[in-house]
């Protein structure tokens, strides 16, 4: 994956991630005739969704272009008066409205309550195409991307240089723009550290400069994160910019070059960070890039492009578009379809990610366009605009509690009144016995600070060692107390809480649930919750499987209303009646770093001063320790024996760290050790 220059400083979270954007070009487009649009049903759980045959075929529907657009974090859309509002992030002043505060539902941008013809957003900046063919932009200007000659960002829409008129599209990426002339040739500006510019050089530009043999012939553009893509007048594609393969060397040119095998029959084009997809003249999708493997694994990029299934899509294919984790797919019958990542219900379910279509609930007719951000998706129908996907930072344009939703939301525009996603499962404390399953290894209620980690710092703790607090179905709670003090270092082991074993009788488990489900919020929970503008490392996540539920919440930052519920799990503290021991196991979970680096930069400290034991295991080397599929650090699965050297696995064998010498007698280790739940399979 590419590190973007300057992005990392937009995420309100301490981990970098890299996603990118749409955006397929804007134009003015006439308005088709509103036609209804279905209520949203609740969302299916199947991971795939087929499209019920209709008695009656929907009315085939005339696609618009650019009357909603999807940036990173932040949406917009053209009201019925020619006007443009937008929400969500505003830390650039992507909203237009003059400041820098979010909002979850839509703000006039100022200055263009009508005269706009068309919109186009990206990573964090927003513009217009006015009715007289000019362009105006607003938000991040870190690149230039906003076109007025500087580099400073603009909380109010700004003219571009130039181009007050003879604009008839215009295309938005992460952090470049592109406009398309009346005469069919192509201007861009902004970011270009790969040539995304088209002009022949790697210089960033903060006016509009030429695309190089693209003065005219051109009838379509869509900027993506680092390159952009044309469609000419004969249906053939053009490229410029970073590698759109999974060997970026097959493609990559500071000006525009011919996409192989697709010199015609291209009629619409979408660019992403990891993709590029076109819509050809018999309603096929083809896409290409690091998020397509080659069929072959090998050969040029014409062997590396990948058909989309489509066939299972009523009415054949009118429109597509490209974002961060999604693609999307517009029938002729206005349904949606949508493929790709779906960690926050962007395919409008609660299940996994799909590399085929899958339709929409609720929007199976009535589209006319749609749009697709970093992680939330909407869609244009005779009604208005509906949102779905990821609301972090209140991008779906609704008033809402959750952090997303998987069911598309109402966006109040034009009058239009918008009404929250109620969330699903009981919203009262149950009465009676709450049921749930009674095996020794069935959880039933589990609180778990993640990612799970094992280094330790010089001041602090970063060491999660496993679930904070389980509940079995047999009664059996194993938790640690992070109200009790650290054990006392022994030596060169830094010993950290040990985990504790209890028994509640099923009263007693009555009563936990009663409150979980009850005062503690789980009843009601929304699947994810975040914070909005806060630098955090890592989620807290609870499980609920009682009452009918099974529910994994995840919280980041701390902001959901489980402060009460999670200060008695994390700090669990039976009756003193209740016998309470140290929970020793037979199966440890052994965590081994290089600490070098560590050391040097002072997260780590000296070994001379902490001490260093030599290597244990004369049958196990550094690289039996394997990294996870989740976050953390090489890791093995030890036993009680292996686990017992240097007397590691007293006091439940809980260890933060211990420096080892490695077997070649030069690299130091950090190792942790921790014992593994009973549910634990590996």
């Amino acid at each position: 994956m590419i590190q973007l220059r300057g992005a990392p400083h937009r995420w309100p979270v301490a981990t970098a991630i890299v996603a990118g954007l749409l955006v397929a070009a804007c134009a003015s487009s006439p308005t088709p005739s509103p036609s209804p649009s279905p209520s949203p049903s609740p969302s299916p759980s199947a991971s795939q969704v087929t499209t019920p045959t209709p008695t009656s075929s929907p009315p085939l529907i005339i696609p618009v272009i650019g009357r909603i657009a999807a940036g990173y974090v932040h949406t917009c859309a053209l009201t019925s008066g020619g006007g443009v509002k937008c929400w969500g992030s505003n830390s650039s002043g992507e909203l237009g409205d003059g400041t820098n505060a979010y909002s979850s539902v839509p703000v006039d941008v100022s200055g263009l309550a009508s005269g706009v013809s068309a919109i186009a957003a990206g990573g964090f900046h927003a513009c217009a195409l006015t009715d007289l063919g000019g362009v105006k932009c607003w938000g991040d200007n870190l690149y230039g991307q906003l076109g007025d000659g500087s580099n400073a960002d603009s909380s109010l829409p700004v003219d571009v240089v130039g181009l007050t008129s003879g604009v008839t599209a215009i295309a938005v990426g992460w952090s470049s723009t592109c406009a398309l002339t009346s005469a069919g040739g192509v201007k861009c500006w902004g970011d270009n550290p790969f040539g995304g510019l088209g002009d022949g050089t790697t210089s960033d530009r903060s006016v509009p400069v030429d695309v190089l043999g693209l003065a005219s012939g051109v009838s379509a553009i869509s900027a993506g994160t680092l390159h952009t893509c044309a469609v000419t007048t004969g249906g053939g594609v053009m490229c410029w910019g970073y590698g759109q393969s999974d060997n970026p060397t097959l493609f990559t040119t500071y000006v525009p070059a011919e996409v192989p095998g697709l010199a015609s029959g291209v009629t619409a084009i979408g660019a992403g960070l990891d993709r590029t997809c076109v819509l050809t003249n018999d309603g096929g999708v083809t896409c290409w890039g690091p998020n397509y493997p080659p069929p072959s694994g090998e050969g040029p990029l014409t062997a590396r492009m990948v058909s989309v299934d489509v066939s299972g899509l009523a009415g054949g294919v009118a429109a597509i578009a490209v974002g961060g984790d999604n693609t999307c797919a517009l029938t002729n019958r206005g349904g949606v379809a949508c493929w790709g990542g779906n960690g926050y219900g962007q395919l409008g379910n609660l299940s996994t990610q799909s590399s085929v279509p899958v339709a929409i609930a609720g929007l199976a007719s009535g589209v006319t366009e749609i749009a697709v951000g970093g992680q939330h998706i909407c869609a244009l129908t005779g009604d208005g605009v509906n949102c779905w996907g990821s609301n972090t930072h209140g991008q779906l344009g609704n008033v809402m509690r959750c952090s997303s939703s998987s069911i598309p939301v109402a966006v109040p525009i034009d009058g239009r009144v918008g009404v929250p996603t109620a969330s699903s499962g009981p919203t009262a404390t149950p009465s009676g016995r709450i049921d749930h399953a009674t095996g020794p290894t069935d959880v039933v209620l589990r609180f778990d600070i993640g990612p799970d980690l094992a280094v330790g710092e010089l001041t602090g703790e970063i060491f999660r060692p496993g679930a904070e607090f389980t509940l079995y179905g047999d009664g059996t709670v194993i938790s640690r107390d992070e109200g009790e003090a650290r054990p006392a270092a022994e030596g060169p082991v830094i010993r950290a809480r040990p985990f504790m074993i209890t028994h509640l009788d099923e009263a007693e488990v009555q009563a936990l649930l009663r409150f979980a489900l009850g005062a503690g919020g789980l009843g009601d929970a929304c699947e994810r919750y975040e914070t909005q503008a806060v630098d955090y490392f890592g989620s807290s996540i609870f499980t609920i499987r009682a009452g009918g539920l099974d529910r994994r919440v995840e919280v980041f930052g701390g902001e959901a209303p489980f402060a009460a519920l999670e200060d008695d799990l994390r700090n669990f503290d039976p009756a003193s009646s209740i016998p309470t021991q140290v929970w020793v196991t037979d199966r440890y979970r052994g965590n081994l770093l290089e600490a070098g680096a560590y050391i040097d930069v002072g997260v780590l400290p000296d070994p001379s001063d902490a001490g260093v034991a030599p290597w244990p295991w004369p049958g196990i080397s550094p690289e039996d320790f394997v990294w996870p599929v989740d976050p953390g650090y090489p890791q093995r699965i030890m036993s009680a024996s292996e686990a017992s050297v240097l007397g590691l696995s007293r006091n439940g064998g809980v260890v933060q760290r211990i420096y080892l010498l490695g077997p070649d007698g030069v690299t130091i280790y950090s190792f942790s050790l921790w014992p593994m739940l009973p549910d634990e399979a590996s």
